[in-house]
């Protein structure tokens, strides 16, 4: 591989190849749509996809348990459908403010002085047909080629859409292993002359984390310094179970109102998921130019709608403290549950409603399993690699569905998960891995064409258009961006030693020690074997050959990816 990619840039020497093609098919008189390099990495939801595959199957007649959707369960509440439904009587449906009506951005800022303890004004909220405007505008106004921002990994996917789209680097940022907030000492190494943004989600999609208040003063103390700006998701604010004072808004911290957007909306709180509203809160001056990117695409949000948040907002409560107190009942039956599966170990998340159970045990990878879920078990989960590389091993579920949804998909994953025998973990893996479609892999120099057992893992994700013919330098190119977080998993037999060998092999492959702190090990259900996870920053694509080359030699690891 290339030490350096040259002017090409990402993705360059693969565009080339596909726009000489489409001039040829033009000359046949066809026209063939080119991805431009802002949109060409842009993937789809994970959750949309696996709702995709459940829907085939229901369709072809089998029961599917849907645990993969973070679809709140409970309705909008009455008074809230009741405002919606007088407003569009009343002929309140015509265009509105770009930015917000007067009354809504009144409500909100009154609610956000009210929940996060800092004076907010109306002029600081631009409104948006749910919380990803509030993400993508604000992103697209503050970073530019050059930038770096630091998000976490695993998280919701748009950050990284987001930050790609806006020409900035993506700077994935590890979970500690309960998944309540960063990896503090890997936090601190990744901030940058170049970080220009952080991005913060307490509670947490996909852990349902909620960042302790000692962590997020150090993120904005850290923001201070770098004179970076702070972007906090907050959508899930009102869902805490177990911290009186609820999530800690780095919004709320003494010199931060000037560095921060804050993104809420009443999709989550107020199960108001179709009526698409949500907002931003942010310093006026970006307020204004956030405003604009309002008005040059989505022009406004329906006035109804509106009327129905002011409603939510400023109405009666009951119906929320009643919903998170019946969420905390379905979390704990699930964390219960779960953890009662040989082989699995789920932390208790304290907000949000999504649990993220470690399934490395059984050897296979998180896709592998919530495909095997979905396909023998009927039960719809995300594997937690469709969060973020750092997810693998993990898979998320939603505990949003009623009691009887929610204990006969856990029963279901007990019984699939429970006929995977940690004897054979290995080698059930690696039959696993080498029935994999081929646009899962990428063809080393050494490989023959078109033997994916002599392959290996593309590590950013498959995808069309990738193929035996395609070199390495091509794949690299059209899949991986550099420098980039990566975790290797090496499973064999033994204790310490193994581990100790496997951390060494790796470090010997890159020519640098590995932090402690990114090494994580899990044995398998019935000891046998260990799953050594170390996650690493990769400079370069021949990074990944050398680490994958060093495991692959090694007569100890009896599978790895």
């Amino acid at each position: 591989p290339r030490a350096s990619r040259g002017p090409v840039g990402r993705g360059g020497a693969s565009r080339v190849v596909s726009v000489r093609a489409a001039a040829g098919n033009r000359l046949r008189g066809k026209k063939e749509y080119v991805p431009t390099d802002r949109v060409a990495s842009l993937q789809n939801e994970g959750a949309y996809a696996v709702l995709a595959a459940a829907n085939a199957l229901e369709a072809k007649g089998k029961d599917i348990v849907h645990l993969e959707i973070g679809q709140p369960g409970f309705p909008s509440p009455a008074h809230v459908v009741d405002a919606g439904v007088e407003a569009i009587t009343g002929g309140k449906t015509k265009y509105s403010n770009p930015s917000g009506n007067p009354n809504l951005k009144r409500a909100i800022a009154e609610y956000v002085t009210r929940t996060r303890g800092v004076a907010t004004s109306p002029a600081q909220v631009v409104v948006g047909p749910g919380a990803k405007p509030g993400l993508f505008f604000p992103t697209l106004a503050l970073v530019q080629p050059g930038d770096e921002v630091m998000y976490p990994d695993p998280g919701f996917p748009t950050y990284r859409a987001m930050i790609e789209v806006a020409g900035a680097t993506p700077v994935p940022v590890p979970l500690r292993p309960d998944g309540a907030s960063f990896d503090m000492a890997a936090f601190r190494s990744k901030v940058s002359v170049r970080t220009k943004l952080i991005v913060l989600n307490s509670p947490a999609n996909p852990t349902g984390g909620v960042m302790p208040r000692e962590d997020v003063e150090e993120v904005a103390a850290i923001a201070t310094s770098a004179d970076a700006w702070v972007l906090s998701d907050e959508i899930y604010s009102r869902l805490t179970y177990d911290q009186s004072e609820g999530a800690t808004s780095v919004y709320s911290l003494p010199d931060m109102k000037e560095r921060t957007v804050l993104v809420d909306g009443l999709s989550k709180t107020y199960c108001m998921t179709g009526w698409r509203l949500g907002w931003a809160v942010m310093p006026e001056a970006l307020a204004a130019r956030t405003e604009l990117l309002a008005v040059h695409s989505y022009g406004c949000v329906a006035t109804f709608t509106q009327e129905a948040g002011v409603a939510a907002l400023e109405g009666p409560q009951d119906q929320v403290d009643e919903m998170v107190a019946e969420y905390k009942r379905r979390r704990d039956f699930v964390v219960s549950a779960l953890n009662a599966i040989d082989g699995v170990e789920c932390p208790t998340p304290a907000g949000a409603f999504y649990a993220f159970p470690d399934v490395s045990s059984f050897g296979m990878t998180s896709k592998q399993i919530a495909d095997l879920l979905l396909n023998d078990g009927g039960v719809a989960v995300l594997p937690g690699t469709d969060f973020g590389a750092n997810g693998e091993g993990k898979i998320r579920l939603s505990y949003v569905g009623d009691m009887d949804t929610l204990k006969e998909g856990c029963t279901r994953i007990a019984k699939v998960l429970g006929k995977l025998s940690s004897e054979d973990d290995a080698d059930d893996a690696s039959k696993e891995k080498k029935s994999k479609d081929d646009s899962s892999y990428i063809i080393t120099p050494d490989s023959s064409k078109g033997n994916v057992g002599n392959a290996m893992p593309v590590i950013g994700g498959g995808g069309g258009g990738l193929g035996a013919n395609m070199t390495w330098e091509e794949l690299d190119e059209k899949v991986n961006t550099y420098p980039m977080d990566r975790k290797f998993q090496a499973i064999g037999e033994g204790g310490q030693s193994f581990i100790d060998e496997v951390v060494a092999l790796i470090e010997k492959a890159l020519g640098r020690n590995v932090p402690s702190g990114n090494v994580t090990t899990r044995p398998s259900k019935k000891g046998k074997y260990v799953a050594v996870n170390v996650t690493v920053r990769l400079e370069n694509g021949n990074e990944v050959l050398e680490v994958y080359g060093a495991l692959k030699s090694c007569e100890s690891v009896k599978w790895f990816l």
